[in-house]
């Protein structure tokens, strides 16, 4: 930074901090043109979606067979297979509501060195065996794997404020790889080849909560029996029963599972919010009640009534999304590069926080806070946290050009600002695909 002003300071988000009731860093879409939804919902917009299905009933929407497949050409699968030792570890293959033991599909090699222990991979003739017989192939968080998901579960997450992690089942055979079942969290299916037989059967716990179990069993008829076919996709809320049949031939789809906090997350971090006051942390006393306990216990109620409240929802939420960390971004060579000044003339950059937090507090300063940090900016830098925000990528010259034009940081101070940033990340780091137009940003959807 330059000496004659600071810019930005940085900080780590104390453990009890309390955001003063912040909105959210964006008004709900991904920078892509509409909710990010509407990347996978062919007869309804996300917004109409949200409001008459979400977290409330099921959903089957249709689509044209191929418009998934962009997500998982098969030779991605593929070389997420061929020999990664780092796979079997999060992939099983079931078969009739059993997970087939990994000696099954993978093998051992020996180890490189001396002492060293043989590793292990996955093995193209057993897991092929295994397939044709029948058994399903589990691939679990692909969207850590594969860029194109990995890109729509980012979306996702940032749009709906949510956790998302994305599942891959792949088969060949008509058996089915789980009994029916409700799950903890709710599940969005695309299906990208091929077609499944789905049954639901209606609600089985309402609104389960992870680690609950079962209250009773899968009815007998289900309420609604169809084909899933290649480029649909169907919603299915936690607590729904449901139970899933190839149909025969080719069937991949991918299962985008969202977990959001529920009432009883809120009432933790009110808890967790009084462990400041003296009068939360004194012992109780256990020979009875006094007038000393009461006084306490009548501070706190008070205090927890003032955080159960719509500002106190706001704050809790707000401290949630500043909190969420980023998927990983490589970007060697450059990122490992001095101090981020040698990137090349194509470099773009783009906001890598995947739920943001804008707080305006006053006239000298703006803050972000983004995965446990606090970005405090001088009021100068308005114009770059907007485009920031923005969620669209720049090249980093176009980028503080405009924000110079703007009375923003010179161009000097912006370059050593975006490295700042990129050194914390808060910015990732890519290349454009191709030169860009002068003057214009990087609009295609990273």
């Amino acid at each position: 930074m330059a000496e004659t002003r600071r810019l930005l300071t940085v900080g780590e988000l104390d453990p009890l901090s309390d955001l003063p009731g912040p909105n959210p860093g964006d008004t709900g879409d991904s920078g892509a043109g509409g909710h990010a939804l509407d990347r996978v919902l062919g007869t309804m917009t996300g917004e109409r979606f949200l409001d008459r299905y979400w977290g409330r009933d099921c959903y089957h929407d249709t689509g044209e067979p191929d418009r998934f497949h962009h997500l998982l050409p098969w030779a991605e699968l593929n070389r997420l297979l061929d020999g990664h030792r780092a796979w079997p570890l999060r992939m099983q293959v079931a078969k009739a509501n059993k997970s087939l033991p990994p000696s099954s599909y993978v093998e051992p090699i020996p180890g490189r060195g001396v002492g060293r222990e043989p590793a292990l991979r996955v093995s193209s003739t057993k897991l092929h065996a295994r397939l044709r017989e029948g058994a399903t192939l589990v691939f679990g968080s692909v969207d850590e794997a594969v860029p194109a998901v990995r890109d729509l579960a980012e979306a996702l997450e940032h749009d709906l404020r949510a956790e998302v992690f994305v599942n891959l089942y792949a088969s060949w055979g008509e058996v089915g790889a789980f009994d029916p079942h409700w799950d903890d969290h709710d599940g969005l299916i695309l299906q990208v080849y091929g077609r499944k037989e789905w049954q639901l059967f209606g609600v089985g716990r309402p609104v389960p909560l992870p680690g609950d179990e079962p209250l009773n069993e899968c009815p007998a008829t289900p309420l609604r029996q169809f084909e899933l076919r290649e480029g649909e996709a169907l919603y299915v809320p936690r607590g729904h029963w449901h139970a899933v049949r190839p149909v025969g031939g080719t069937t991949v789809h991918l299962t985008i599972g969202f977990r959001r906090p529920v009432v009883e997350d809120f009432l933790k971090w009110v808890v967790e919010r009084q462990r400041r006051l003296a009068e939360a942390r004194f012992d109780l006393p256990l020979t009875g009640w006094d007038d000393e306990t009461a006084a306490r216990l009548s501070v706190l109620r008070e205090e927890i009534g003032a955080l159960l409240t719509e500002d106190g929802l706001r704050r809790y939420v707000a401290e949630r999304d500043g909190r969420a960390q980023a998927r990983p971004r490589h970007s060697l060579p450059y990122a490992a590069a001095g101090q981020g000044g040698d990137c090349p003339p194509d470099t773009v950059v783009v906001l890598a926080s995947p739920r943001p937090v804008a707080l305006q507090e006053d006239g000298r300063r703006c803050v972000l806070v983004s995965a446990g940090k606090r970005y405090d900016f001088d009021a100068v830098c308005a114009p770059l946290v907007r485009r920031l925000l923005a969620r669209t990528p720049w090249r980093v010259d176009e980028l503080v050009r405009a924000v110079s034009g703007e009375g923003g940081p010179s161009a000097g101070e912006g370059r050593e600002l975006v490295a700042e940033l990129l050194r914390h990340g808060l910015l990732r780091l890519d290349l454009a695909p191709e030169p860009l137009p002068a003057g214009a940003p990087d609009r295609k959807d990273r």
